[in-house]
């Protein structure tokens, strides 16, 4: 772990470490194998393959980006969202040589019902002229739901040119996934991709949206700081009474540090629980102490999150972090409670959080704005 986290162990007597442990889903590995390169998919019956071909494996499209979707026959999500969202694209990509589309039965469950049969059936419902494999039996586990490490149905797998897995995650909407798309086909004018967080994870539906420009209280000095024209912008919500949030500030002091004077503006946005009047003093003082000497707009009612997050879908938790792009859209999100960096294997979550938002500072931090950065505004 990193000597922040010890110290604060250390420091914790032990009752209070008990009450503050994280909770059990803290410590599970999340699904998905993005970033990796794309294993075999292990799929051996198909229909629809080019002809002369009787079988198809990732290897057959390298050269092409590649969107696969998982699917089970009985499964109402694939048929609401999976299976329309496809047809979306291929009705997009039509004529395109360089983007490849394939989709896949991967049974887990209903055995007696998804059937390789249901599968082709379900392949002519939805008029699918694309390969369509079927995985998985009650005697044998799905090798494509193993070596993709899926969650079940419907999942969708975007592969890039190389052969690396670039998004290995739960349905996308399809204007998200044409990004992504023109991205790994190398489209002129496209931002830069890379791996967010799993859907399941939360907040994740604002991903690809306008951040806006929130109505904070005020501001807490240091606003001269700030670049002018920030390549990136870094908001985390936080508290004095957060335990999540002591363990994030040091975290985000970390990258403040580090980028700031690449183009990385950084924001700590203190909102009280309970919302209530607070003296500027004090919450200075408090962001000291768990590790952060940056920036701090104070959103005392709490109507920016609201307006920006809480009111927009089912949130877990107030302790959110957004980067924002220069042209003011919110390109990753983490919905709380808390990332850190740490080797220690009890803390991968925490930690494979905390990578996936460096690297997409980095990225963009190296694109070239496509808008002209939102007019800053330091009070109301």
């Amino acid at each position: 772990m990193t000597n922040t986290k010890t110290t604060a162990v250390g420091l914790a007597m032990i009752g209070l470490v008990a009450l503050l442990a994280r909770p059990a889903h803290a410590q599970r590995v999340p699904p998905g194998i993005a970033g990796r390169p794309a294993p075999s998919w292990g799929v051996s019956e198909w229909i629809n393959l080019p002809e002369g071909s009787l079988t198809l494996d990732v290897t057959d499209l390298k050269g092409t980006v590649v969107f696969m979707l998982g699917f089970q026959s009985w499964c109402p999500g694939c048929h609401s969202r999976g299976f329309p969202t496809l047809k979306q694209l291929i009705k997009t990509y039509a004529g395109v040589d360089d983007v490849s589309f394939v989709a896949v039965q991967t049974v887990f469950e209903g055995f007696s019902t998804n059937t390789a049969r249901r599968a082709w059936e379900t392949a002519r419902e939805y008029e699918l002229d694309i390969p369509v494999g079927h995985d998985g039996t009650a005697g044998r586990r799905s090798l494509f739901m193993q070596r993709y490490r899926t969650g079940g149905t419907p999942w969708v797998v975007i592969i890039d040119k190389q052969g690396i897995v670039r998004f290995n995650a739960f349905h996308i909407r399809a204007e998200r996934a044409r990004t992504i798309i023109d991205a790994l086909r190398g489209k002129p004018g496209t931002p830069r991709v890379f791996e967010t967080l799993p859907p399941e994870r939360g907040g994740q539906d604002l991903v690809g949206t306008r951040f806006g420009e929130p109505a904070f209280d005020r501001w807490i000095d240091g606003t001269a700081d700030r670049p002018a024209k920030a390549k990136a912008t870094l908001y985390r919500w936080w508290t004095d009474t957060c335990p999540y949030c002591r363990d994030s500030l040091p975290a985000i002091e970390m990258l403040r540090r580090k980028y700031g004077s690449k183009g990385l503006d950084v924001v700590g946005v203190y909102h009280p629980k309970p919302p209530r009047t607070v003296d500027d003093l004090a919450v200075r003082a408090a962001a000291r102490q768990f590790g952060y000497g940056g920036v701090i707009a104070v959103d005392e009612d709490w109507s920016a999150l609201n307006a920006l997050y809480l009111s927009t879908g089912e949130r877990r938790a107030t302790s959110a972090t957004f980067l924002v792009d220069a042209g003011g859209v919110i390109r990753f999100v983490h919905p709380g409670p808390v990332f850190f960096q740490s080797d220690d294997p009890a803390f991968a979550v925490e930690n494979d959080d905390y990578m996936k938002l460096e690297r997409a500072i980095k990225t963009l931090l190296r694109e070239r704005p496509r808008h002209p950065s939102p007019p800053r505004t330091n009070s109301r």
